[in-house]
């Protein structure tokens, strides 16, 4: 780093201040490769846990779906096909993902189909889970500081709802991480009007994902106008950014137009078939899905079903220092408010920001009236962990930037700008605070623990629950129906031939096309045992088993009397079953 001039450095300190995202000194002096060591590092945490579980997991109810829907989107969109009746299957969700899956899927032909094709459908997932987790990272420093950036990032790249979630052919993980994306660069666009263009192509494409990520907007909306409203005129009048209303209005145009770019499955007839698709889901939310909560099945959840899925699927030690810091938050914007803050400018932005994201994201998200999984309250995950490892950071008294310090004594664990390195020949050396690493490790402990332990215990994943809850059972709809492991279990304690009833919803496990079904998926089970589909009210007398998921006894299609003694083993992660086996004599089995 070439030394600066003291005009120069001036001016840099005077930019720096007048914008939140800037940065301690004591950074510029760290070496800029730690970067490019924390990362790769962090992305293969990531990745890594959500391989092993997409190559594990049995196929899941709507993968099929998707799957299907790729299939057929992609060479629509290779051969220019924006005409074909074909667009209308499964079209009430946009086709974004869908088109990610057809395309993972294709390049996987174009190489033989080398790997198999449900673990291919799932790379977007796996590939969304992880730069999401590094997004947090990489784009959350600024805002928050290093040390909560990589913590929330570690705690939800082993989070077993995430991990799950990043493991399957489903719209959500990469919805989420494009609308994290979006929210995350308004930081930036404060300083530098551009990115506003960049946030509204992520908000866009969010949508061309999956209709909720709209969701997402009004917070971002909100904050956009807090900040120019209420922050801005409190800083000198040379250091205010100016409005960027130019810049607003082609964002504001340009989500529309990204969307309708993505969403080719309305081109033919946009307006109309839009306005259908919308109504789809409108009607969908008034008619209700029946889904299990709170020990209760209904076609409809109460408003406060959100926090309840939080406080299920994420460690207290997230969910609770999340309340501390909205409270914290509340405390010390009416403190700013009435001029009695003795926090910087750029501490208060920052809370603004976290808090506006916390608490506008929970509140729309709210508004969702059917949750059919959990996976619905995915984009809600990153502005909880950010915001509990804010709040836990608050309690245990650690200050952004205090552990690593100059070794000239220089405090900084204050807010303030550290003095430019203005001598090439006397460097600052960097000394760690032993106190503050104290602090930090119990933080790790604290937040990266929880879901480490989880994870690594829950089978499957799909099982974990909070510390305040002793299984999923009696608590969300258990989406993982365990039916390959079921399978599995029958051939290794079985002798003879039979048959086996998959007990699913009619089209659950096969829409029509055999190579993208459970059976096309599981052709190395077929062998004396053989597998069909059965229907939770249909005679149960033609099959010599049944494998039985919890998911549809939580929606009261329960096992009947006869059969539930015949139950002979289940399957399960952690404390939460998975599936039950029924044999009609349980004396085959050994």
């Amino acid at each position: 780093m070439k030394p600066l001039t003291k005009n120069r450095q001036s001016q840099e300190e005077k930019a720096d201040s007048a914008h939140p995202a800037s940065t301690h000194h004591l950074h510029r002096s760290l070496r800029p490769g730690i970067e490019w060591f924390i990362v790769p590092i962090l992305a293969l945490i990531a990745i890594i846990p959500r391989i092993i579980l997409a190559r594990q997991l049995d196929l899941v109810t709507d993968e099929i779906i998707y799957i299907m829907g790729g299939k057929t989107d992609l060479p629509l969109v290779l051969h220019h096909d924006f005409t074909s009746v074909l667009w209308v299957f499964n079209y009430e969700h946009p086709p974004v993902v869908k088109l990610l899956i057809g395309l993972s899927i294709y390049i996987n032909s174009q190489f033989h189909h080398h790997l198999n094709e449900l673990f291919v459908a799932r790379i977007p997932s796996i590939l969304s889970g992880t730069i999401l987790i590094i997004a947090i990272y990489w784009l959350g420093r600024k805002p928050f500081g290093r040390v909560v950036a990589i913590l929330a990032a570690l705690a939800l790249a082993f989070s077993p709802w995430l991990v799950y979630f990043s493991a399957l052919a489903y719209l959500d993980m990469t919805m989420t991480m494009l609308i994290t994306l979006a929210y995350l660069v308004l930081w930036y666009a404060i300083r530098q009007p551009r990115y506003y263009l960049l946030s509204a192509a992520l908000v866009g494409l969010a949508a061309a994902g999956k209709y909720t990520a709209s969701l997402a907007l009004p917070g971002m909306i909100l904050f956009t106008l807090y900040y120019f409203v209420a922050i801005r005129p409190r800083l000198p009048l040379e250091q205010r950014p100016s409005v960027p209303w130019r810049w607003w209005i082609g964002a504001l145009l340009l989500i529309p137009v990204v969307f309708f770019i993505a969403d080719p499955a309305i081109w033919r007839n946009p307006y109309n078939l839009l306005i259908h698709s919308i109504l789809f889901e409108w009607d969908h939310s008034i008619n209700g899905h029946l889904t299990f909560i709170a020990g209760q099945y209904s076609g409809h959840v109460p408003h406060w079903a959100v926090l309840y899925i939080l406080l299920a699927k994420l460690s207290i030690f997230f969910t609770f220092p999340a309340i501390f810091f909205a409270l914290f938050a509340v405390v010390q914007l009416v403190l700013f408010h009435l001029h009695k803050s003795k926090l910087q400018v750029a501490e208060i932005t920052s809370i603004a920001f976290l808090f506006i994201w916390l608490v506008s994201i929970v509140g729309m998200f709210s508004l969702l009236n059917i949750v059919v999984g959990t996976h619905y309250h995915l984009p809600l995950a990153p502005a909880v962990a950010l915001a509990g490892a804010f709040g836990l950071a608050i309690l245990l008294r650690y200050r952004r930037g205090a552990l690593l310090q100059p070794s000239n004594g220089t405090d900084s664990t204050a807010n303030i700008e550290l003095p430019v390195q203005t001598s090439p020949a006397k460097p600052n050396k960097i000394r760690l605070n032993g106190r503050a690493a104290i602090i930090c490790t119990a933080l790790a402990l604290l937040l990266v623990g929880p879901h480490l332990i989880g994870l690594t215990t829950n089978y499957a994943a799909e099982g974990y629950t909070s510390e305040l809850f002793q299984s999923e059972n009696a608590v969300l709809q258990v989406a993982y129906p365990g039916y390959r492991e079921a399978g599995l279990w029958l051939i290794a304690h079985t002798h003879t031939s039979g048959t086996v009833g998959l007990v699913a919803l009619q089209g659950t496990l096969n829409h029509g096309d055999y190579a993208s079904s459970w059976f096309g998926y599981n052709q190395a089970l077929e062998g004396r045992l053989k597998f069909s589909e059965a229907h939770p009210d249909a005679s149960s007398g033609a099959y010599n088993y049944l494998v039985w998921p919890m998911h549809l006894v939580q929606r009261g299609y329960t096992i009947p009397l006869a059969w539930q003694s015949h139950i002979v083993h289940i399957i399960m992660g952690g404390n939460t079953v998975y599936c039950y086996i029924i044999a009609s004599n349980p004396a085959t089995i050994t």
